[in-house]
């Protein structure tokens, strides 16, 4: 039934939102379908030998490309660029939803078979074909199993932690490469402001930074049984300063450039305290 174009047809609210779960069951079921015309075309287009991989057609060299990860067949560039064409998508656009398509099938058979029986939104199988594209063959079918024992009810933050773990399981000189990179952003900065107060951002190694938060949670405590009456956050911030005046008061870098190489010295000093506080000598 069509919807009337005049201003006084009258439909029911049930009406409309029949003929809209209607469309949006049709869209699914095209779209499935759609799934399953681009897995047989990249069947009947994959390159399959090393010696197939370049080949000439009408004067231009078609070659056989990868897009999707490991496992997943090399298509022909020339018979994709028809495909993205008839798909109405642009070129990059293009390829990246016909790579997630053959990520599914090839490299995630299990969730693309949720895909067809309909338990496992497109969209949401898509997205995790973006996560696991980048992953080994064995790192990708593990975390297809793992994924399919749980696919309605899985949240994307498990998803992220078991791709996490299929790096570590599968491929551990990329875990250990990503775990350097990280380490290298690792920062500690202070910039200054207004009122006598500045900022203080940091990005630290976890048992640093964890070590770091027990010593000022301990410290914060203590100066509130010592009597300060400043909320918790400001006694933190007491207590970091603190450290960093313990710190000075224990030595001195000592070092004449052109002559020696620098050495440490040890000095006794005091640590700054509030007024009517114990003195505190450094150890």
């Amino acid at each position: 039934m069509e919807l009337g174009t005049s201003p006084s047809s009258k439909v029911s609210t049930a009406s409309l939102l029949s003929w809209i779960a209607d469309d949006a069951e049709a869209r699914a079921h095209l779209e499935i379908r759609e799934w399953k015309h681009i897995v047989a075309w990249a069947h009947a287009n994959t390159v399959d030998q090393p010696d197939e991989a370049a080949t000439v057609r009408d004067g231009f060299l078609d070659t056989g490309i990868p897009i999707a990860g490991p496992g997943a067949p090399l298509v022909s560039e020339f018979a994709l660029m028809e495909l993205i064409a008839v798909l109405g998508r642009t070129p990059d656009g293009g390829r990246l939803y016909v790579g997630k398509i053959l990520e599914c099938a090839w490299r995630l058979p299990e969730l693309y078979t949720a895909v067809l029986d309909n338990k496992l939104a497109p969209w949401r199988a898509m997205r995790i074909a973006e996560l696991t594209h980048p992953l080994t063959q064995r790192a990708a079918a593990w975390v297809d199993h793992q994924l399919a024992i749980a696919v309605e009810s899985v949240t994307w933050a498990q998803i992220d932690r078991l791709v996490t773990e299929a790096i570590a399981r599968f491929d551990p000189e990329r875990a250990e490469a990503e775990r350097r990179k990280r380490a290298d952003q690792r920062r500690f900065t202070i910039t200054g402001a207004d009122n006598g107060l500045v900022y203080v951002d940091a990005l630290m190694d976890a048992a640093d930074g964890h070590d770091l938060n027990q010593t000022i949670t301990r410290r914060a405590h203590l100066l509130g049984q010592l009597g300060d009456t400043d909320s918790l956050d400001v006694r933190r911030s007491k207590a970091a300063g603190e450290l960093a005046r313990q710190d000075l008061s224990l030595d001195l870098l000592i070092a004449d450039p052109d002559t020696e190489p620098p050495r440490r010295v040890r000095r006794p000093g005091l640590v700054a305290q509030p007024v009517g506080w114990s003195s505190f000598r450094a150890a």
